[in-house]
């Protein structure tokens, strides 16, 4: 029964507008952007091109045998690496017609300076997110299509197969990574034939220009025999991962396969064994989805935990904390079907994610992946580039500022970003265009000159079903 007090005088009713228009715009529902706090930012030096490289150093050989007497010790060297940083420039913006603004049920100008902030902290969030998820799946991938016979693989990613460490670098010059041909390839593993086989890649194409990371086909150095669908390929400096329930490949994680505590010992010890520095604060960070979370709950070892102690904070407040020398971050932004994509978790290269959502690559038989990301100090950098270089005694029209953005009470992080606010430049002087940008790039450093083969060592993922 309709109580309003219209309602209670139908004469009216029939002369009063039904359902006024509230002159206001809500904010919406967006994630904390927290990815990007993994990075180490540091400015691009000026003046020095488009690119540059670092340079990273490994261990001296031990030298445990005691030196003759008589004689100088022998020198040694130590191993050293690079990786490179490229430029690049990100932005979106947005057009406000000032007369619609005028008349719209709230200020639309102040609303798409709103919107284009929360923008700009998801795009960078999402690029440093995909960078480091990346590198934690090098290496990694299964056929396309099969069964396949001779030089050429089809396989659903080419992300770690593209580029192989140069043999011709020995001694005292660093290791350096550069495309794969015939005198520089990438030794691999291919369960060729229903047999884990040896080969190697000397070429490969993208399905689109350009793009290591997605689809495509690798040309061998040995034909293969008889490749099935999905059968899986590995490169020997992959990205050390736990598979739930074991494994090589993602196709192997069932629905049974459940995030664990004890996966969580696995994760901190192989970073412990490979020497990988916890963050400043003294623990590995731990992104999960809240659908990890909850089955980290539901672990019979850690109800043993806190039996009998319903008070504590993580029951009371749902969290998990720091536990076992991780913190812990409840991340909605975590490579799930929904969030990966136009949120159907295709891969397209607006989202250049390397992994597969679902253990057979259908989103709608397949079983749904859950990616745990561990990270260590320095496991990606942001080189930015600072843009007040880019104002010049020419001047500008109209202003430029750092975007501060707050949604429903979370700041939204965009530091290093630049928003600009152009001046109307039509004939009528009332469309306004509000841009972002950013320019710089989120390299992620290799540690291959220490330690096993791994090319990457500072990022790991647990990856388990639902």
């Amino acid at each position: 029964m309709d109580f309003s007090v219209i309602a209670q005088a139908p004469e009216v009713r029939a002369i009063v507008q039904d359902g006024l228009l509230e002159r206001a715009f809500h904010d919406g529902l967006v994630p904390r952007f927290l990815y990007r706090g993994e990075v180490t930012p540091a400015e691009f030096p000026g003046q020095v091109g488009d690119s540059m490289n670092f340079t990273g150093v490994g261990l001296m050989k031990k030298r445990q045998r005691p030196v003759p007497p008589g004689q100088d010790p022998t020198p040694s060297s130590y191993g050293k690496e690079q990786w490179r940083a490229q430029l690049q420039q990100y932005g979106d913006s947005v057009d406000t017609d000032m007369l619609t603004s005028m008349v719209a049920i709230a200020n639309l100008f102040l609303r798409d300076g709103h919107q284009i902030g929360i923008g700009a902290g998801q795009s960078l969030n999402g690029v440093a997110r995909d960078a480091l998820y990346n590198a934690a799946e090098s290496g990694h991938t299964v056929a396309d299509t099969g069964p396949q016979s001779g030089t050429t693989l089809r396989v659903k990613r080419l992300n770690g197969f593209t580029r192989a460490r140069r043999p011709d670098l020995t001694g005292a010059s660093p290791v350096q990574f550069s495309t794969v041909s015939g005198s520089n390839p990438l030794k691999v593993t291919i369960f060729d034939n229903a047999v884990a086989t040896a080969n190697t890649v000397i070429g490969f194409t993208a399905d689109t220009s350009g793009d290591e990371v997605g689809p495509g086909t690798l040309t061998l150095g040995t034909a293969a025999t008889s490749v099935a669908d999905r059968a899986y390929v590995y490169a020997y400096d992959a990205t050390s991962w736990v598979l739930v329930g074991g494994g090589n490949k993602v196709d192997d994680v069932g629905s049974n396969d459940l995030f664990k505590l004890g996966d969580v010992r696995t994760a901190v010890a192989r970073f412990w064994q490979v020497n990988v520095p916890e963050h400043e604060d003294g623990t590995f960070h731990v992104h999960l989805d809240p659908t990890s979370m909850t089955q980290i709950f539901a672990d019979d070892e850690f109800e043993r935990l806190l039996t009998a102690m319903p008070d504590h904070y993580t029951y009371r407040e749902f969290g998990l904390g720091q536990l076992l020398g991780c913190t812990f971050f409840r991340n909605s932004e975590a490579p799930i079907l929904m969030t990966v994509g136009a949120g159907d978790g295709v891969f397209t290269l607006d989202d250049p994610f390397a992994g597969e959502m679902t253990n057979n690559g259908n989103a709608t038989t397949g079983v749904p992946l859950h990616r745990v990301l561990f990270t260590g100090q320095e496991c990606c950098h942001e080189y930015y580039s600072d843009l007040s270089a880019l104002l010049t005694e020419a001047g500008v029209t109209g202003k430029i500022a750092e975007p501060q953005i707050t949604n429903n009470g979370i700041e939204v992080m965009t530091e290093r970003t630049r928003l600009i606010l152009r001046a109307p430049l039509d004939r009528f002087q009332q469309k306004v265009s509000t841009t972002w940008q950013f320019v710089g790039d989120f390299p992620v450093r290799t540690d291959a000159a220490t330690g096993d083969a791994a090319r990457y060592k500072r990022e790991l993922i647990v990856v388990h079903g639902q």
